[in-house]
C-alpha cells in the first residue's frame, strides 16, 4: 500500500479530450473562463460540470468554474465510472494527479478521513477515467496549488448517495474553502428537441433542489445524466453544508450540436452551482 501512495496518475486523455501542449491547454482554459463572463459567487460551494472533450463542453464547464469563488484550497471531484466498474465509490489514494499543466497534489487529510470510514481505492478505476481527468486542468488554472480528491462513483442509489454525502460532510467539516464538483453530462444521443426536453426535466429538478425527483426521473428514463450519482450526492451534501437553506442555479447549458452541427443525436451539457443563500 505504501508504494501506491506515491503513485502519480499520468494523463490518459491528454491530446484527445483536451490539448496536450501546456501553453495551448492553459490558453484554452483561460479563454473558457474569460468568455464565460460570469461573476464569481462568494457563497458557491459546489458545481456541476460536463466532462466531454473541451471542443464540445469546455465553454459550458468554463461557465461553472467562472462562477466559483477564489481562495479555494481543495477540490473534491465526484465522477461516474465509464471504463472500470466500481460497486460503490473509489477514492483516489495516490500522491498526485498529473496533467500537461503539472501535478495537482492529492488532499491526504481528506483521503485518509474517507478511507477511515471504509471508502477504499480501486486503482484500476482511475487509470483511464476521463470524467475526473478533464476537470483537473480547470482546477489548476482557476486555483493554482489547490489539492484534489477524485472520487469515482459506481452507483446512483439515493440511499447510498445520501450516506456518502454524510461521510463527505464529516470529512470536510466546516471548511468553506473546499469545493465539490459533480462531473456529469446529461442526455446522450437523442435528437436535439428531445434532448432539450429531457435535459430540461433534470435541470428543473436540480434548480428545485429535489434529489428525489431527479433520481426518479433518471430511473424511469425521462431524463438522463451519466453522473446522476455525483449530482445526487452534491445535492444531499449541500443540505448538510447549508442547514439554513441553499440555492441551486443553472448558469449554462448547451449540446454537442453547437460544436458539431449535427442535431440528430446530441449530448447535453449543463453548468450548475450550489451554495448558501445570500443574506436578505
Amino acid at each position: 500500500m505504501e508504494g501506491r501512495l506515491h503513485l502519480k496518475r499520468q494523463p490518459a486523455v491528454s491530446g484527445l479530450f483536451y490539448p496536450s501542449v501546456p501553453g495551448t491547454l492553459r490558453s484554452q482554459v483561460e479563454g473558457f473562463l474569460r468568455n464565460a463572463r460570469m461573476e464569481p459567487g462568494p457563497g458557491v460551494t459546489g458545481l456541476v460540470c460536463p466532462h466531454a472533450g473541451y471542443v464540445y463542453s469546455g465553454s459550458v464547464a468554463g461557465m461553472a468554474y467562472a462562477s466559483a469563488p477564489s481562495g479555494i484550497r481543495s477540490v473534491v471531484v465526484l465522477a461516474p465510472c465509464h471504463r472500470y466498474p466500481v460497486r460503490t465509490v473509489s477514492v483516489f489514494g495516490g500522491e498526485s494527479y498529473v496533467t500537461p499543466l503539472g501535478e495537482a497534489a492529492a488532499d491526504r487529510d481528506l483521503v485518509e478521513h474517507l478511507s477511515g470510514m471504509g471508502h477504499g481505492w480501486t486503482i484500476q478505476a482511475h487509470s483511464a477515467e476521463h470524467a475526473e481527468e478533464v476537470q483537473i486542468p480547470f482546477i489548476q488554472v482557476k486555483w493554482p496549488g489547490a489539492a484534489v480528491t477524485p472520487v469515482l462513483m459506481g452507483t446512483i442509489d439515493p440511499a447510498f448517495c445520501r450516506g456518502f454525502a454524510r461521510d463527505l460532510h464529516a470529512a470536510i467539516g466546516g471548511d468553506q474553502d473546499i469545493l465539490v464538483v459533480a462531473s456529469s453530462d446529461l442526455s446522450h444521443y437523442h435528437p436535439l428537441a428531445e434532448a432539450n426536453a429531457m435535459d430540461g426535466i433534470l435541470m428543473d429538478d436540480f434548480r428545485r433542489r429535489d434529489p428525489s425527483a431527479l433520481s426518479r426521473h433518471v430511473g424511469e428514463g425521462s431524463s438522463e445524466a451519466c453522473g446522476a450519482g455525483p449530482i445526487l450526492t452534491l445535492l444531499y451534501l449541500s443540505e448538510l453544508r447549508h442547514p439554513g437553506g441553499y440555492e441551486a442555479e443553472i448558469v449554462g447549458y448547451s449540446t454537442s450540436a453547437s460544436a458539431s452541427g449535427d442535431a440528430g443525436a446530441v449530448v447535453g451539457y449543463m453548468a450548475g452551482t450550489v451554495g448558501r443563500r445570500p443574506c436578505a
